[in-house]
């Protein structure tokens, strides 16, 4: 059955569904509310539920549709998509709320696992830790809505904002690191560095774990000098998206776009 014209929702299940056809009660109010008011949801429509705890998606049927709760009947476990991608965070200079918000959009769409906001020495934006609590029910809101109309099985995780010194002083995950770099002789492309891990991730002594990458992005102002030789002492490898200077949600939709195309199988 084609399920591209169906309405999805993320739910929270207790665990994975086994027996088909099952019957769930779900008891979330926002999930309710969603599919009542905004989506328009009638008893006896087929829906697609999607588990992002265990990145799962299942057909179900509408049975019953309540002020706090819904019941639906599950008939399927359907697919997974192929050509997954590998696990890949955004670490990105905070920008002001109308470009980070389209930013952690789109970046969910194109399948990033999650956004690691960075107060560098020339943002702009601060954001401190109860302005961070704030903001986080509203972005995950803008991606669990871009989870759900770009067919995923996951809502990224939003991480609470760190320093360029922190980051670089975090013990490397077994994961590429890489630096978007504007300027400097001894870049590489990102296309070429793609390319490398593309190769290497398929040695079958590697496990999937080692097929992350973590992308770096930097401010408007670009990263100081003392920014660029952290980096490269913790490792990074510095990478250029070409000769444009791109602003900073460019540079991050330009680098999962990348990857997309590079490792998307």
């Amino acid at each position: 059955m084609e399920t591209f014209h169906l309405k999805r929702f993320f739910v929270g299940l207790p665990a994975a569904v086994a027996d088909f056809p099952t019957q769930l009660t779900i008891e979330d109010e926002g999930v309710v509310h969603h599919l009542r008011s905004v989506m328009r949801a009638k008893v006896g429509e087929s829906v697609v539920l999607v588990d992002g705890q265990r990145r799962q998606a299942y057909l179900a049927t509408l049975q019953g549709l309540e002020k706090r709760t819904l019941t639906v009947q599950v008939e399927q476990l359907l697919p997974q998509p192929v050509g997954a991608l590998p696990s890949v965070t955004l670490a990105v200079a905070l920008i002001k709320e109308q470009r980070w918000d389209w930013l952690i959009q789109k970046a969910t769409e194109l399948g990033v696992e999650a956004i690691q906001p960075i107060a560098s020495e020339r943002t702009i934006i601060k954001l401190g830790e109860k302005d961070f609590c704030k903001k986080q029910e509203r972005w995950e809101a803008v991606m669990r809505s871009a989870a759900e109309q770009s067919e995923g099985l996951f809502i990224p995780a939003i991480l609470p904002p760190v320093s360029v010194k922190a980051l670089c002083a975090q013990s490397p995950a077994p994961c590429q690191r890489i630096l978007l770099a504007e300027r400097g002789a001894h870049r590489e492309t990102l296309q070429a560095t793609l390319r490398k891990h593309s190769s290497q991730k398929h040695s079958p002594e590697q496990h999937s774990s080692e097929q992350a990458l973590l992308f770096a992005i930097g401010p408007e102002g670009g990263w100081t000098d003392g920014e660029l030789a952290q980096f490269e002492q913790a490792g990074f490898i510095f990478a250029s998206l070409g000769q444009r200077i791109m602003r900073t949600e460019t540079a991050a939709m330009a680098a999962m776009a990348a990857v997309v195309y590079e490792l998307g199988g």
